[in-house]
């Protein structure tokens, strides 16, 4: 019965499930990046709690591709800390301020928002997936919010 179920979920759906996945990751991983370069715990903290929110939502997404029978997109590994993922100089980003950092933040929000619609959008995505992007979306929506709040305060 669960062979069944598992051959019988298409490619596209799988495909856009893996897109949203390496979306969450890098995000994460960013987030990660950028609370470490930020003085202001508020705003670190924020920043941590959407990274770790992308981290468990992403967690929870590779576990239904498995189930579903794909193969998920495995995280990056490395724990170094890189500027690669702002294709900038080290240089330039250390004279950033806080609100510039914060921004960069909004700016992922956009890449993480298609990604969500993208899927959301797909007819034949099953109930109880379409549910599980529903709930992580509003999450994350909130944690934007709540960044854009921060950055309104700077």
């Amino acid at each position: 019965m669960v062979k069944s179920f598992i051959s019988s979920t298409p490619k596209i759906i799988l495909e856009k499930l893996n897109r949203l996945l390496s979306a969450l990751q890098k995000a994460k991983k960013t987030y990660e990046q950028t609370a470490s370069t930020v003085n202001n715990k508020q705003i670190r903290y924020t920043i941590l709690g959407l990274a770790q929110e992308s981290g468990q939502y992403a967690n929870e997404l590779m576990s239904h591709i498995e189930i579903l029978g794909g193969e998920a997109a495995k995280p990056q590994t490395g724990s170094e800390f890189k500027y690669d993922h702002l294709s900038e100089k080290k240089e330039e980003w250390e004279i950033k301020t806080e609100k510039d950092r914060l921004q960069d933040c909004s700016n992922n929000e956009n890449l993480i928002l298609d990604a969500y619609h993208e899927a959301l959008a797909e007819p034949v995505l099953y109930e109880n997936i379409r549910k599980m992007i529903k709930y992580q979306l509003v999450g994350l929506l909130h944690s934007f919010s709540q960044l854009k709040l921060l950055k309104t305060s700077l």
